[in-house]
């Protein structure tokens, strides 16, 4: 290629043909050369997209648009019953801050600190799932509940005990701190980050200091919580345990294949409906129900302790009949809210199901029939089977995607000239 030539990345594919036939790539082509092919041939690629992103993804965003409000078609009672659950929350979490916060620092309170924090973080976090449900990302909604059960078992457990332990725990952050900055220093070279903050003699100092007030197990994963388990750092699934929430663990696991890269998170997704091997790559309306209602159950139960510490703590002088009576009316209200969405989720999740079983019967006994005559219309099969064409070319269509009919020779929706029908439906 000469001079100013434009050069798109056909042209690449011409110029490495041409060195092959000179007998460049036989004689060793040098390497900065290809590399640099590769790099205009890249620029080249991506320059259409890059001058104008949105008419690159115009496509991809309608489809994305049209699958979400099918979704809310489906789920959007439940979901808004959900939002109203979070909402009320958050209002309550803000009220107990606006009224006692002030007055916090003269008492010390490290208590109210600890819980307040968390139910701000568990309000945050069901909002984060809630946007996940709305898109059709149950799996990473799921995750996410992960978090806020986590939140429910810490807040359990400080609220039941001293206002000690919640010192230890805010402390702790500190102890957070140092690990994280050990792998900094180990790391920020590669990252080509700038030298961290601390010296190691500082980070060794802090150390000793909180070694010294708190003891060794302090310095370990939820060491923060050793005076309840005999002066030794407990593991995540002990304070499950001493919180009574141990009963959770099977939803924690499920929730872990979200979570991290084991072979169960790419072979398994709650996202699936019905048999299928699919591999997940986008959101799917199947699989709300389980991140909804657990992210519900552990919010309002959070909420719930924060209002009880409340009317046991902090509510005092001519103001507490009134402030403990607000508390329980605004603690009742999530609770009725967590019932009616939770109910909604149910409700909506039995009726998919029941589309499920429906379609699921009709995709088998489509299969019987194109097993002796694999090209016949969907109207010929609906005709066959006595139901409704559209009906059926749901089902079928939905069997080609779950690879339950043999995608060589599945069914035509028109004459075979038509051509076969698309995979692009990604709710079925």
């Amino acid at each position: 290629m000469q001079g100013d030539a434009v050069y798109w990345p056909e042209t690449f594919f011409a110029e490495l043909f041409d060195l092959a036939e000179n007998g460049a790539l036989q004689a060793g082509l040098d390497q900065g050369r290809l590399v640099a092919m590769y790099q205009r041939a890249a620029e080249e690629l991506t320059c259409a997209s890059l001058d104008d992103p949105a008419r690159t993804l115009a496509e991809e965003r309608g489809r994305r648009a049209a699958f979400e409000a099918r979704l809310t078609a489906r789920w959007g009672h439940a979901l808004d019953r959900f939002d109203l659950t979070v909402d009320e929350a958050l209002d309550a979490g803000r009220w107990i801050n606006g009224q006692w916060r002030p007055g916090a620092p003269a008492r010390q309170d490290q208590k109210f600190e600890a819980l307040i924090r968390l139910h701000g973080r568990a309000v945050m976090t069901a909002n984060e799932v809630g946007v996940l449900l709305r898109t059709g990302y149950s799996t990473g909604a799921l995750a996410r509940w992960r978090t806020i059960h986590e939140i429910w078992v810490v807040f359990a457990l400080l609220s039941d005990h001293d206002h000690e332990l919640s010192r230890r725990y805010l402390v702790h952050e500190a102890v957070e701190s140092m690990k994280a900055q050990e792998e900094y220093e180990e790391t920020w070279e590669a990252l080509g980050f700038d030298p961290p903050d601390w010296t190691s003699g500082e980070r060794s100092a802090l150390r000793e200091r909180l070694r010294d007030q708190f003891g060794d197990a302090f310095l370990r994963d939820y060491g923060w919580a050793a005076p309840l388990f005999d002066g030794h750092a407990p593991k995540f699934k002990q304070i499950q345990e001493l919180a009574s929430l141990d009963h959770w663990r099977g939803y924690y696991r499920m929730a872990s294949h979200g979570t991290h890269a084991n072979p169960k998170g790419i072979a398994w997704s709650i996202q699936s409906s019905g048999p299928a091997d699919l591999i997940w790559a986008g959101p799917s309306n199947a699989g709300l129900v389980d991140p909804a209602q657990c992210t519900l159950i552990a919010l309002a139960n959070v909420n719930v302790g924060l209002l009880r510490y409340a009317v046991a703590d902090l509510m005092t002088g001519d103001d507490k009949l009134t402030d403990q009576c607000v508390a329980l009316v605004r603690q009742q209200a999530v609770l009725v809210l967590m019932d009616r969405a939770v109910e909604a989720f149910a409700a909506t999740h039995e009726q998919q199901n029941r589309e499920e079983e429906t379609i699921m019967h009709l995709i088998n006994r489509a299969k019987e029939v194109l097993a002796d005559r694999p090209l016949l219309t969907a109207a010929q099969i609906a005709g066959e089977l006595e139901v409704e064409t559209e009906s059926l070319s749901e089902a079928l269509e939905a069997g080609v995607l779950r690879g339950m009919l043999d995608a060589d020779r599945r069914f035509f929706v028109g004459p075979p000239s038509d051509g076969l029908p698309s995979a692009e439906t990604r709710d079925e």
